[in-house]
């Protein structure tokens, strides 16, 4: 639109509120002047003068102060300022309309950022360290005690990668627009395809994860009341997880409210760890079978490094949350510090659990290392916690997936109300949990086929997504020369990980497919 405050209305003819184009204007001197007497011929300075530019209006009279026209203003004008015909007319409404209709998609509403340290930290480990740290003994027994060394270089991987992540969230600067999850990272370095594949890895992991823990719970819980009498299936369990789970997912909305789930999942965990580690130091595997050779240890196992890589990779994923995790901080300055506390803890517990299991039970341990200790008390405890964390993790990593869901689709009380949001977000949250646990119950091998999901979109999102979008998005000129050799390893690592992990899943999953057909 034109700025009318620096226009001479007389000078812009209108009709029936109609712009007046050049053509109609002459003809109506035109008539004007038969109408008036005899027609005078006009000199070439005054039919020049019928469509004179007003000396008030200048080509930045419309323009911001860097000279450069506002998206509402930059519209087709004559080249020679003669004046906006019809069609220009409905052509500038219709782009205006279009960059409004864009406008609204990219509205963000402000989250409350009410989150401190604590609760971030309890957020990201609660979510990490999960059912991954009862298998870090099995990887041991896997590579030999360098394993050691892979713990510790995937947490510096996890730490490294989780700082990007968020530096991809504000690569427009302190003062740009903050995108709020992965598929917009992915959009903004590759595009509309980027978006579609950084998606697709990111719903299969959040949702796939999901899937696992009811899993693992339904069995955890089958265990546990079998040996009472309790006569109920696997599959019965898995459903009534799914129920509990379903609770927090229609109560909570953010991120920053599943702290109090977050803190008790930290403790569980933490449970768990010291139990396992206590039982196996004080129970090793030639207590318990004095009479078989004690089990074997090795420095390194060459062969078994890369299937145990994909194992502790996974140990240490997460990255789903972060965006959430870090748009609940009251200080996101502090981030840094939150991913790379985190990791070190979970490293920390890994190693303890780890070295102590492998120490007690060496290549005779089992995964997980539950498993492997005597039974009684302790590891029914062990059990019990493991479980309530396992539940307690999926609602906070379904979270997560139903945050970006309602940012997509505006699911905000701002654009619907919020009885109406509140009534849409409960039902399609509720649809996703059925259909979660449904999947959960018909696909055979689902552990097995998680396995390969779990390696290829986990790792993925880990090691590879956040490292290629900060790239693509700050140029490789940003980062100096030792870190690009960094990220050169972390990109390797990652590609091994996925590669081999996946490679392990699918014999597995031949494995349980003949030996099903064998039984049958």
């Amino acid at each position: 639109m034109l700025n009318r405050s620096s226009t001479n209305t007389e000078d812009v003819p209108v009709t029936n509120n109609r712009v007046m184009t050049p053509i109609a204007e002459e003809a109506e001197v035109a008539a004007e002047i038969r109408a008036a007497g005899p027609v005078v011929a006009l000199d070439d300075a005054d039919q020049s003068n019928i469509y004179e530019v007003p000396s008030d209006f200048t080509e930045t009279s419309s323009m911001d102060g860097s000279g450069k026209m506002p998206i509402e203003e930059d519209i087709q004008r004559n080249s020679d300022s003669e004046g906006l015909d019809e069609k220009d007319a409905v052509q500038d409404e219709t782009m205006l309309e279009s960059q409004a209709e864009q406008a609204i998609q990219v509205i963000d509403t402000p989250l409350p950022r009410n989150a401190g340290f604590i609760r971030s930290f309890s957020n990201v480990v609660c979510i990490i360290i999960g059912t991954g740290c009862l298998q870090i003994p099995y990887a041991f027994a896997k590579t030999g005690w360098i394993g050691v060394l892979i713990v510790v270089m995937s947490g510096f991987i996890g730490g490294y990668t989780g700082i990007l992540t968020i530096r991809c969230l504000y690569y427009q600067g302190p003062t740009g627009h903050r995108l709020h999850s992965f598929p917009q990272i992915g959009r903004a370095a590759f595009g509309r395809w980027g978006q579609y594949a950084t998606q697709f890895f990111n719903y299969l992991y959040s949702l796939g994860t999901t899937c696992l823990y009811i899993i693992l719970s339904g069995q955890f819980i089958f265990q546990l009341v079998s040996t009472l009498g309790v006569n109920l299936s696997q599959k019965v369990w898995m459903v009534l997880v799914a129920i509990i789970m379903w609770l927090p997912v229609a109560i909570l909305k953010e991120m920053s409210e599943a702290a109090v789930m977050a803190i008790f999942g930290l403790l569980a965990s933490i449970v768990v760890i010291v139990v396992a580690s206590v039982m196996s130091i004080a129970q090793p595997y030639t207590v318990m079978y004095p009479d078989q050779p004690a089990p074997g240890h090795d420095i390194a196992i060459g062969v078994g490094v890369p299937v145990a890589l994909s194992s502790i990779v996974f140990s240490f994923a997460g990255s789903v949350v972060y965006p959430h995790v870090e748009a609940s901080m009251r200080k996101p300055k502090q981030w840094p510090m939150v991913v790379c506390s985190a990791m070190i803890f979970c490293a920390v517990c890994y190693l303890l659990i780890g070295v102590a299991g492998y120490w007690a039970y060496g290549d005779q341990v089992v995964s997980p290392v539950l498993d492997s200790i005597p039974t009684g008390a302790p590891a029914t405890v062990a059990k019990i916690m493991i479980t309530a964390h396992v539940i307690i993790a999926a609602p906070i990593m379904l979270l997560s997936f139903y945050l970006e869901i309602e940012k997509q689709w505006q699911i905000t009380p701002q654009r619907l109300g919020k009885k109406r949001e509140f009534t849409i977000r409960l039902i399609y949250r509720s649809v996703v949990v059925a259909i979660v646990c449904g999947v959960s119950l018909a696909i055979p091998y689902f552990s097995d086929f998680l396995s390969l999901i779990s390696s290829i979109a986990c790792v993925t999102m880990f090691a590879i997504i956040p490292v290629v979008c900060y790239l693509k998005l700050y140029g490789h000129r940003i980062a100096p020369w030792y870190e690009k050799i960094w990220m050169v390893f972390v990109l390797a690592i990652g590609s091994v990980a996925c590669i081999w992990g996946s490679i392990d899943a699918v014999k597995n999953l031949i494995k349980d497919a003949q030996g099903a057909a064998a039984a049958t």
